[in-house]
């Protein structure tokens, strides 16, 4: 695992920048009901996708995702959110955001460069801070930045990664509507992971006052002593060599 950029545990917000503060949700913010969980995800990944991720999009509109950064990439979103703010729901928006409205928010150009600001003229996002403030969001949720196929030159290799993601929405569509629900929670799995494993210390109660950081915190330790045990089970039987493993792999500590 890779070591936390922000020290987040037990914190209920982190100030990214001045002008930018980002609240940690409770879990029990995030699954209010399973409406209130989807569109909070949905809100996040505006500021956390990459171009990889919509690679059949771009393609759509005859764009080569290879050549979109990840900035202009969210800026190409964003500008979506504030030439709509109603559209926006304002509770999740503030589960992400406490203290900026986005009625407040404009996206201009500065030193040829598009930056979000404020009514007051400041700067409240620029590439630099989006850089930060996605690897934070990604951080809070325990996912990773999908840069996979971005550097792929060959136009017909990317042709084939493409037509091949294509395919394989149309199957998961298709596979969802055979199914007749094509929606389900990503966290009910994660919590009730948790519960049943005897290292937690919570209950399905308690869970519900525990930051969305500081349950995956605990998913990932929880793996992380399992994967080491299993590690120290091998070596005790003799089926595998301590000299030749990096000392990484035993340390339990994640943060």
């Amino acid at each position: 695992m890779v070591k936390s950029k922000f020290s987040l545990l037990g914190k209920k917000e982190y100030k990214l920048t001045e002008n930018l503060t980002i609240h940690i949700p409770l879990v029990s913010e995030i699954r209010n009901c399973f409406e209130d969980e989807l569109l909070y995800f949905q809100l996040v990944s505006i500021f956390t996708s990459t171009p990889c991720d919509a690679m059949v999009e771009l393609d759509d509109c005859n764009i080569d995702y290879t050549k979109v950064t990840e900035y202009v990439f969210f800026i190409m979103k964003f500008l979506g959110l504030v030439n709509n703010p109603d559209s926006v729901s304002l509770i999740h928006w503030h589960m992400i955001f406490p203290y900026i409205d986005i009625h407040d928010l404009s996206v201009e150009q500065k030193n040829d460069m598009p930056v979000v600001i404020d009514n007051d003229n400041n700067i409240v996002i620029d590439e630099k801070i989006y850089l930060q403030l996605a690897d934070l969001l990604r951080q809070m949720l325990n996912t990773s930045k999908n840069m996979e196929y971005y550097k792929v030159p060959e136009e017909e290799t990317r042709r084939y990664i493409i037509d091949r993601q294509r395919l394989k929405r149309k199957r998961q569509f298709e596979r969802n509507k055979n199914q007749g629900n094509s929606m389900s929670s990503s966290l009910d799995g994660v919590i009730l992971l948790l519960v049943n494993n005897s290292n937690f210390k919570y209950n399905f109660k308690a869970v519900e006052k525990l930051t969305i950081y500081d349950l995956y915190a605990c998913l990932q330790q929880i793996y992380t002593d399992r994967e080491i045990d299993g590690i120290m089970s091998s070596y005790w039987s003799g089926n595998i060599d301590l000299k030749k493993l990096d000392n990484s792999k035993l340390n339990r500590i994640i943060l």
